[in-house]
Order: structure tokens, then C-alpha cells, then sequence
């Protein structure tokens, strides 16, 4: 009998839901107690639907590395700095999705899309929300890639061939960002059933497809460029430096950057886009930038790595068939 579920959990088509859901559970069930446990140790409150989804972030993150032995993923080699020295793809990723997000707010400020302010910052206003931009950029492209690029993609590469992989592992990325409900339910912290009350309301917003279908498919395209660069250079650092731009210019342009008043939401996408770091992902023009963007790291990846990295040779079962 326990053969036969090690052997159920090898397919990575089973082993990553099975991990998702205990983790969400785990989250749900513990997240009274942690949030206390971070109000006593940061001496504020923190709201019940954040510490269920970063626990539910950390549990999923804990549990893949408890079940490795039957995770067919090389994250290891994809983020080993002999095998793949990190620093010129992630730089050159973080600069070209800079090029490429300042190109999406120039082409939607010519078109009147959206207008250019002064920020009207201190100057040490201005660098700390530039330093927090920043760090949180790197923090979460560093996880995400691990987890979405790093342990599911090439964990469905290994079962399923690059194609279909990409694809279900670009839909995952896309539509987990959706798992944040407009009308958070109101929770005490004494609830015990709090946590299992906001992950019942995480799944919410699915109900209304139509509402986000346009993000969901700038979502889709933005997986995908990643997991290009991710293919171009056999390790994570270029989609880490591409999404940690992506995050450290969404959490700046609200300082420099409004919607304008005559754009078109068919064009433009739209101005209150919930939650706000999606702001600009329905919008065309970041779509067709997207899509430049991944062209030219599908033909010009392998010149972000470091001239002394060496991809890995992935073992032919851990391939997969492409």
C-alpha cells in the first residue's frame, strides 16, 4: 500500500495539488495562533487573510522540500551560483523588463492612456520607498520562481513534455493571483475557524470570469516569458531579475504614473484594478510588450548567462519527452 502511494506521488500532477491543499489547510487551521504570534512579536495586528496566505506560501514551500524525494525538479542546479553564476542574468533580466515596462508606460502616456506626475517626495521619502521597492522585487521573484518556475514547471516538465508543462504551470500562475477575494470576510482574532473562513472566500473572484479573464491572460503571458528565460539559460536568475523588475516598477508607478482621464479600459485596461498590483496587466500594450519581450529572450537568452556558467545537463528522466 505504501509503495503504491509512492509511486502515485512521483507523478507531479499529484504530488503538487496534494501539497497545495495540506498547505492550505495547515495555513487555515494555524493562522489564529500565528497571528497572534506575530502581533506579540511586531506589536501590530496583522490582517487574518495576509498570515493565511504567506503561511500558506511557507507551509507549501516546507512540505516540497519534506517530499523531494519524489519531486522530479533540479532546482538545486537551477540555482547553484558555480554551475550558473547569478549576477548577469538577473541584472541583464532586471533591466530588460525596465526597458520593457517603461515602454509600456510611454506607448500608454502617448496614447493618453495614462499621464506622468511629479511625485513631490523627500528625497529620503523617495529612496526608502525606492529601497522597499526594491527589496521586496528581489524577495518575491526569489520565491516565486523557485516555487512556480523552480518546483512546479519543472516538476510537470518531468511528466508532461515543456508544452503542456508551460502552459499549465503559466494558468497556475496566473490564476492563483486571483485567490484574494474584493470583500475580505470580517474575522475576529479569537475566530478559530477565521483561517478556513478566508480561504472559503479566497476562491471568490472565479466566479466572475468574465471580470478577470483580461488579467488573467496578462498573467498567462508574463508566466510564459519567464519560463522562456527560465529555458534560454537552464537556471532561475533571468526570470528572477525579469520579475523583480516587474515588482519593483509596480510598486513605484503609483508614485510617477496615473491612469488618464479619457482611457480607454479596452486599450488601457482598467484604472482599479483589484487587487492594485494588477493594475496595467489587462492592458494591450503590456501584452504585445510581453510578447516582444519574450521573442527576444527565446533568440537572445543564452546571451544573459555568465561566460563561466554552465547550464545543467538535465538526466533524461527528468526531462522528460518535449
Amino acid at each position: 500500500m505504501a509503495e503504491r502511494k509512492g509511486r502515485l506521488l512521483e507523478k507531479s500532477y499529484v504530488l503538487i495539488p496534494f501539497v497545495l491543499v495540506c498547505a492550505g489547510v495547515l495555513a487555515a487551521a494555524l493562522a489564529p495562533l500565528l497571528r497572534i504570534a506575530v502581533y506579540a512579536i511586531r506589536g501590530k495586528d496583522v490582517a487574518m487573510h495576509r498570515v493565511v496566505y504567506r503561511a500558506g506560501e511557507i507551509f507549501a514551500l516546507l512540505l516540497f522540500i519534506a517530499f523531494r524525494k519524489y519531486l522530479k525538479s533540479q532546482v538545486k542546479t537551477s540555482i547553484n551560483p558555480k554551475q550558473n553564476p547569478p549576477g548577469r542574468p538577473f541584472i541583464g533580466g532586471f533591466l530588460l523588463g525596465l526597458m520593457g515596462l517603461l515602454a509600456i508606460a510611454a506607448v500608454m502616456a502617448i496614447l493618453g492612456g495614462a499621464r506622468f506626475m511629479n511625485p513631490r517626495l523627500e528625497t529620503s521619502a523617495f529612496w526608502e520607498a525606492f529601497g522597499a521597492a526594491l527589496g521586496t522585487g528581489i524577495a518575491v521573484a526569489v520565491f516565486e520562481e523557485i516555487f512556480f518556475r523552480g518546483i512546479v514547471f519543472q516538476g510537470l516538465r518531468a511528466d508532461l513534455g515543456t508544452g503542456l508543462a508551460a502552459i499549465l504551470a503559466g494558468a497556475f500562475f496566473s490564476l492563483v493571483h486571483f485567490m484574494y477575494p474584493r470583500e475580505l470576510p470580517k474575522v475576529s482574532g479569537s475566530d478559530p475557524l477565521g483561517g478556513f473562513k478566508v480561504l472559503w472566500h479566497a476562491f471568490d473572484r472565479f466566479g466572475n470570469f468574465e471580470e478577470i479573464l483580461p488579467f488573467a491572460i496578462g498573467l498567462f503571458l508574463i508566466a510564459i516569458l519567464l519560463t522562456v528565460a527560465y529555458l534560454r539559460t537552464s537556471a532561475l536568475f533571468l526570470p528572477m531579475g525579469i520579475h523583480a523588475s516587474i515588482v519593483f516598477f509596480t510598486k513605484l508607478d503609483r508614485l510617477f504614473f496615473v491612469p488618464g482621464k479619457k482611457a480607454s479600459s479596452l486599450l488601457f485596461g482598467s484604472p482599479d484594478a483589484y487587487p492594485s498590483f494588477l493594475k496595467g496587466v489587462d492592458a494591450i500594450p503590456t501584452w504585445i510588450v510581453t510578447f516582444v519581450l519574450t521573442i527576444i529572450v527565446a533568440m537572445a537568452g543564452q546571451r544573459f548567462k555568465s561566460k563561466r556558467g554552465q547550464g545543467p545537463s538535465p538526466r533524461r528522466g527528468a526531462a522528460g519527452a518535449d
